[in-house]
């Protein structure tokens, strides 16, 4: 299968030439993948990171749309436990990731068109839809909500995508902003009944996290069990 035929509203082609482009302009790991700084790289992949921060354990995580897999970097120095894999479709991105480190478990890959068989216990997307180009609006949407679905499948234990948010005072051209009552309302009807939207730790932007299961508190009893052992379902 094609990727056009995988994507027939979306051309990503301009999105691929867009990025070849900043890996011969940019040696830098962040502006290669068009963040403007490594902190502005650390504050996303820490806003995906808020997904897994109550894990105790060894957990997997799989990051689509890695680029140079700078969020390996991340998780090394801030969540040693995880165990970090990642996809990207440019193989240029992933010749550079394995040029930073021949050890990491990256590959190119598409998940629309050929998921991974195997399940991680997360999956991460930081900064892929931030960027339509010449994408409708419209067309875009559908993409990212089938990039929501198709990730969400691969995930054991949750997803977590952020995202532009609509409510700013100004706008970039080829940028998409994304309704985050919108997205919210996308993924319990159409994914998982357990979401949550993080939109208080900046003020252009924000996460989604969905998860497979009820997630506990910080203070108070724990989650209930799903499905509800003791009642009748509808």
């Amino acid at each position: 299968m094609s990727e056009r035929s995988a994507n027939p509203d979306v051309d990503l082609e301009a999105m691929k030439e867009h990025y070849r482009a900043l890996l011969v302009e940019n040696h830098d790991t962040a502006k290669v993948c068009s963040w403007k700084s490594e902190e502005v790289a650390d504050r996303n992949f820490a806003a995906v990171a808020q997904i897994f921060a109550h894990e105790t354990e060894p957990f997997t995580v799989y990051d689509v749309g890695c680029g140079v897999a700078a969020m390996a970097d991340f998780l090394r120095a801030h969540v040693p436990l995880a165990r970090y894999s990642g996809c990207d479709i440019l193989a240029e991105m992933i010749g550079r990731a394995k040029e930073r480190d021949a050890s990491l478990d990256v590959e190119q890959r598409d998940i629309l068109i050929a998921p991974p068989a195997r399940q991680f216990d997360y999956v991460v997307i930081s900064g892929l839809f931030n960027l339509r180009m010449n994408n409708d609006p419209r067309a875009w949407q559908t993409f990212v909500d089938r990039m929501i679905q198709s990730a969400f499948a691969i995930a054991g234990k949750g997803l977590a995508s952020n995202f532009l948010t609509g409510h700013v005072e100004w706008t970039r051209e080829q940028g998409y902003y994304q309704d985050p009552s919108r997205m919210l309302d996308y993924a319990i009807r159409n994914v998982s009944r357990f979401c949550e939207l993080r939109h208080a730790y900046y003020p252009w932007e924000f996460t989604l996290c969905v998860y497979r299961q009820p997630i506990p508190l910080a203070f108070g009893p724990p989650p209930a069990p799903w499905p509800p052992p003791n009642r009748r379902q509808p």
